[in-house]
């Protein structure tokens, strides 16, 4: 976001574009440029002239669904964060890729307490459990009889 198309674009549009990445539901946000100036602390003016650029095509934008916009007016004070869905799959996918890195630590605890308490891993057999301890006579009888 900071060194893409917006760049230079000015701290009213990064103010606005910030406050709509935090408060958007549904790809969905209201956006009332008097409220808003009370919020972020701007006039009203700025925050119109930052709405106004989201809006705005961007030919630079990386984007080019709705010509680059970011915001599209289907309302008053209603607008649809044009590439919501897209970002909001990411986060998804980030929490989904910390969930299975939290589980496969949680998996990875169990296997080392089956290991200390000397039982095999699951995938592991006894057999290669005796033969890795060195056992090979509880190898040879595993073997011998499976």
């Amino acid at each position: 976001m900071y060194d893409g198309s917006m760049v230079g674009a000015g701290v009213n549009v990064f103010a606005v574009w910030n406050y709509v990445i935090a408060k958007t539901r549904r790809g969905v946000i209201e956006l009332n440029p008097k409220l808003l100036a009370f919020i972020l602390g701007g006039t009203e003016k700025e925050i119109r002239g930052g709405i106004e650029f989201l809006c705005s095509p961007d030919p630079s934008s990386r984007s080019k669904v709705d010509n680059g916009c970011r915001l599209v007016k289907d309302g008053e004070f209603q607008y649809r964060v044009v590439n919501w869905e897209t970002y909001n799959g990411i986060r998804n996918e980030v929490d989904r890729r910390e969930y299975n890195r939290v589980k496969q630590a949680e998996y990875r605890a169990v296997q080392q307490k089956r290991l200390k308490k000397g039982k095999p891993t699951k995938g592991e057999s006894e057999a290669v459990k005796a033969l890795a301890s060195g056992d090979e006579e509880r190898f040879e009888q595993i073997a011998a009889n499976p």
